[in-house]
């Protein structure tokens, strides 16, 4: 049986990392999926079972340290063979240059072995494509996710196949399981990097910093971290340091003593405490008040938390998630926040785009509420294709929270099965193309129109470039060509 992905031989220096010992190691071969590992010594053979999780650490020469998680699935007399798991895009990619630039033996096919004099296009024994071009890593995971489904398909029946069909259509984007992270839906390059950065802190105990505008889910991510980690069984408290009024934020954070101040008439434990041995989201921290800054520095140097209003404190077990849609640079340079906090808690950074610069995901959450909230009401509702247009060229101001608002309301508003740009309220969501001739935004859109023409013209039409020049992300250029019906 033919290889899911190609192994070649190396020598590279080594660690496995196990709950009971840091083993000393050295890799011999080596694919996407996995790698057989030396042990240097043996002396905790008898310590590592089947299945156990390891975090694999290795040196690839030219690419620089590799840390990610897996299994060891084989052991010898030799060592491990460690089966790679959670990978992110980018460190899978790195790996496959890597794979790629040493695929010295180019006579026999590195998936099932065939022995050719020179390597065809395609092998002809076991159908991989042979072509190792710079994109044939999507290629390799299209075709291994396709091979897992053809075979898992291949066992079910005809009413389980139809079960598998319904489920495609209405719910296959939806990336968690849980009703609780429903902006989690999409397959664009900028949400997928997002999904691997969630997968990848996750197991972690480093501090994360949630950057993104109002209504992008932020507070969905520090769910999803949380639900991920290790104390996902211990309390999630969420606090929103906007929305209480400073003379009170520092008594909801760290608690107070009887009496500590006017109103006091209780001993009251903090959210840090209640967060203790669980998770702590401290959103719109960018609006945290400067002497708090101060104090919550301090805790998240030492965890101990100090009550309004006593004199000795307290340790806790508590992982900080903090976020905020203000720009934490600008406020620095302003002196309104701090720096040393922005680094404390800057430990790991998840950005989430804005709905404009998610590309087709825009339509795909769109269709996704739509079928969540029509199942809810017992209806089977659809966009006409003006609706899916209207979609793609609405700015979306208010981003995911948006998108659910308009679509909840759609549902109501048609008459028919079919949702139209009036039921959403985008009907009077024009271009200035459409306006008319001697108005404001009409001569905007021309001129728009014209410059955008001009760019492309003077980067030979190359997309990615000409994006850069006019300072637009690539979906934004896509739409704004859309719109002016720039081919």
């Amino acid at each position: 049986m033919p290889r899911q992905s190609p192994r070649i031989k190396a020598i590279l220096p080594a660690k496995l990392d196990i709950p009971s010992a840091k083993i000393e190691a050295e890799i011999r071969d080596i694919g996407l999926d996995g790698a057989f590992f030396k042990a240097l010594p043996l002396q905790f053979r008898d310590k590592v079972g089947l299945d156990t999780p390891v975090l694999v650490q290795y040196d690839l020469f030219g690419q620089g340290l590799f840390e990610h998680r897996g299994n060891i699935v084989r052991k010898d007399g030799l060592g491990y063979g460690v089966r790679f798991t959670g990978m992110d895009r980018l460190t899978k990619g790195r790996l496959w240059q890597f794979i790629a630039d040493n695929l010295t033996d180019r006579e026999c096919c590195p998936f099932c072995g065939e022995r050719y004099g020179i390597l065809p296009p395609v092998c002809t024994s076991c159908g991989w494509r042979l072509d190792f071009h710079p994109g044939y890593l999507d290629y390799h995971e299209r075709t291994c996710l396709l091979n897992r489904v053809n075979g898992g398909l291949a066992q079910l029946d005809a009413d389980q196949l139809q079960k598998v069909a319904s489920f495609i259509d209405s719910d296959i984007l939806k990336v968690n399981g849980s009703d609780d992270i429903d902006q989690f839906v999409g397959t664009g390059k900028v949400m997928l990097e997002v999904f691997a950065n969630i997968r990848k802190v996750a197991p972690t105990d480093l501090t994360v910093l949630i950057l993104g505008e109002s209504g992008t889910g932020k507070e969905l991510t520090a769910q999803a971290i949380h639900e991920r980690s290790p104390r996902k069984d211990k309390p999630f408290v969420a606090i929103n340091c906007a929305a209480i009024p400073d003379n009170l934020l520092e008594a909801e954070l760290f608690g107070h003593e009887k009496g500590a101040f006017t109103g006091a008439h209780a001993t009251k434990k903090g959210k840090f405490e209640y967060a203790d041995s669980g998770t702590i989201f401290l959103d719109e921290i960018g609006d945290m008040p400067a002497n708090l800054q101060a104090k919550l520095l301090r805790f998240l140097q030492d965890k101990i938390v100090e009550r309004v209003g006593t004199v000795g404190g307290k340790k806790v077990n508590v992982r900080v998630i903090a976020a905020t849609n203000r720009d934490l640079n600008g406020a620095i340079a302003e002196g309104k926040f701090r720096s040393d906090l922005y680094y404390r808690l800057d430990e790991f950074s998840i950005h989430l785009p804005p709905v404009r610069e998610r590309g087709e995901d825009t339509v795909i959450l769109a269709k996704y509420f739509l079928n969540k909230f029509s199942r809810e009401s017992g209806l089977t509702k659809s966009f006409t294709k003006e609706a899916v247009d209207a979609i793609n060229t609405y700015e979306w101001p208010g981003n995911v929270r948006e998108i659910i608002n308009k679509v909840r309301r759609s549902i109501v508003m048609a008459a028919g099965r079919y949702v139209t740009p009036t039921d959403l309220m985008l009907d009077t969501v024009k271009t200035g193309m459409e306006t008319g001739a001697g108005d404001l935004s009409s001569a905007v859109a021309v001129l728009e129109k014209e410059k955008i023409k001009e760019v492309f013209k003077s980067c030979n039409y190359n997309i990615s470039t000409a994006a850069k020049l006019l300072g637009v992300s690539r979906p934004t250029l896509y739409r704004r060509m859309k719109i002016y019906g720039i081919q």
